[in-house]
């Protein structure tokens, strides 16, 4: 023989399982404003099928050098910037490796491997763009 609940036991569940949906709706809204982003920044990782460089500024309020880092792997609370797939990408955009000055380390390795010993000398301009084929 079962013995009945009695009705407070289930209001009781129905009252839980509302406010855990209620939770979870507002965890799923602030993740979708600005102040949140983790879905964005997952999204972009998936995107790109590797961890995403973020663009930062440097100093009071952000300003100064804009430059990217590499952020970590678990990331709860992702900066709400620009994300780029690979650093090379965020160096053609003109963002530094350095926050302290403007460095383009792997543009000027690409630069580097294309250009050939009969070549003039680049202009400034040229780190920018991508090997001529």
């Amino acid at each position: 023989m079962q013995k009945k609940r009695p009705k407070n036991h289930r209001r009781t569940i129905k009252i839980t399982l509302i406010t855990l949906a209620i939770l979870f709706g507002a965890l799923i809204a602030f993740d979708l404003t600005p102040l949140g982003g983790t879905m964005r920044y997952y999204s972009t990782w998936m995107n790109c099928g590797q961890k995403p460089v973020v663009i930062e500024g440097s100093g009071f309020f952000n300003t100064g050098v804009s430059h990217y880092y590499a952020p970590p792997d678990i990331n709860i609370f992702p900066a709400k910037s620009t994300y780029f797939c690979t650093a090379f990408d965020a160096e053609k955009h003109g963002y530094s490796a350095d926050s302290h000055s403007y460095d383009f380390p792997v543009l000027r390795q690409n630069n580097a491997l294309c250009k050939k010993a009969s070549d003039p000398e680049p202009e400034t301009a040229a780190i920018f763009l991508p090997c001529k084929e």
